[in-house]
């Protein structure tokens, strides 16, 4: 028996109640009247949401030269830095503000719009459809609903992706990666509108273990960063990656030794090796998504580590950070494997990054080559907005 993905039979319902209903409206003038209305109340509305995510998002992650890093430079530097990759605290917060200011000017003229130019459209359309048959007046009126349906979707979609980021749930993760509707929703409305933090689409591994990891890690202090040590109890030390053991994963050879050496050349400051190397690995190695669909089916059988990653040019966040490992150990820098869970976008997931140690600052640098295939993620201001639980399971 086939079962339906329970978020996209949600978002499917979501879609379908207003637009069946509409189909299905009492057809008299004042429903004609009030289905206009309604409709031009929607699209208000939408039009009023998007320009307030659209000034959010230009004010607070984009803020190029010009007027919206005006208003941003206007923004007290306390607040700045309070807000930084604080993505759903701002959304939550300003978007709604926006959205009653651009509302309450839209709707200054709306009133004048409804009786001049609406009230007479409707009017019309319901001469023309008092003798049409029912089944043209049901598709006039679930079309009427569409924009409302539209509303709706995006802003269940928001909600999701704003809920399992706040509280990473195993199973929602999974369903919301298996649902097809929600990952269309995603790419086509959720990401370019958000464009933030929130909406990468970087891969991550979704299966059982992330709930076993949720299950046992203890919550690292996020003001600080600091992972826990690797003989702490309160986290998990993974002996065994896709069936190979740390050790065997991140063996080199002689040709990624000498690759790492070229990079680095004569450079000397520790920080500007270790980028040296993140950003050749992030540039060089891609995202093997099919190997990523076995593993999250619970097949560890598959090779992994350093070498193969460096051969075939292609891994998941595991061999990124092995090869990261060995690039770095060829150049004569401290570096650690780091595992936790990090959001990819649509949902948590379990990955595996990077610290490197700068001698000149004196402290760890969280580094994620995974990630940095699609963004900056080199010593971060913000790592932790999408790395949480992190375990150090081993240092060189």
């Amino acid at each position: 028996m086939l079962s339906l993905n329970p978020i996209t039979a949600a978002l499917i319902i979501i879609i379908a109640v207003p637009i069946i209903t509409g189909a299905f409206m009492q057809f008299t003038r004042e429903g004609v009247h009030r289905s206009l209305w309604s409709l031009c109340d929607s699209l208000i509305f939408l039009c009023g949401l998007f320009l307030s995510i659209y000034v959010t998002r230009k004010v607070f992650f984009e803020h190029p030269d010009g007027f919206f890093k005006q208003i941003y430079d206007l923004i007290p530097l306390n607040l700045q830095t309070m807000l930084y990759g604080q993505d759903v605290l701002i959304y939550m917060v300003f978007v709604p503000i926006l959205l009653l200011v651009f509302s309450a000017l839209i709707r200054l003229f709306h009133d004048t719009f409804n009786r001049v130019g609406l009230a007479p459209l409707a009017d019309i359309l319901y001469s023309c459809l008092a003798s049409s048959g029912q089944f043209i007046r049901g598709i006039i009126g679930a079309l009427t609903q569409v924009p409302r349906a539209a509303f709706m979707l995006f802003l269940a979609g928001m909600a999701l992706n704003f809920f399992v980021y706040y509280y990473p749930s195993p199973a929602l993760s999974n369903w919301m990666n298996e649902s097809g509707v929600y990952q269309k929703l995603y790419k086509e409305a959720l990401c370019p509108v958000l464009n933030s933090n929130l909406a990468k689409n970087i891969p991550v591994i979704v299966n059982d273990s992330l709930a076993r990891t949720i299950d046992r890690v203890i919550p690292f202090d996020s003001t600080a960063g600091n992972p826990l040590p690797p003989d702490s109890k309160k986290g998990i030390i993974i002996k065994y990656f896709n069936g190979v053991t740390l050790e065997e994963a991140v063996q080199s050879n002689q040709e990624i030794d000498e690759t790492a050496r070229a990079l680095v050349g004569n450079e000397q400051n520790s920080t500007k090796k270790a980028y040296l190397i993140y950003r050749w690995v992030a540039r060089n190695i891609k995202y093997d998504y099919d190997k990523a669909a076995a593993l999250s089916k619970g097949n560890d059988k598959i090779s992994s580590g350093s070498i193969v990653a460096f051969n075939t040019r292609k891994g998941i966040c595991f061999d990124y950070s092995c090869l990261y490992i060995s690039m770095c150990r060829a150049a004569g820098l401290k570096v650690r494997l780091i595992t936790g869970v990090a959001y990819s976008g649509t949902a948590w997931g379990d990955h595996a990054w990077n610290q490197v140690y700068s001698t000149e600052e004196g402290r760890w640098i969280n580094v994620d080559t995974t990630f940095g295939s699609n963004g900056y993620y080199f010593d971060k201001p913000d790592f932790i907005a999408d790395h949480r639980y992190p375990v150090v399971q081993g240092e060189w």
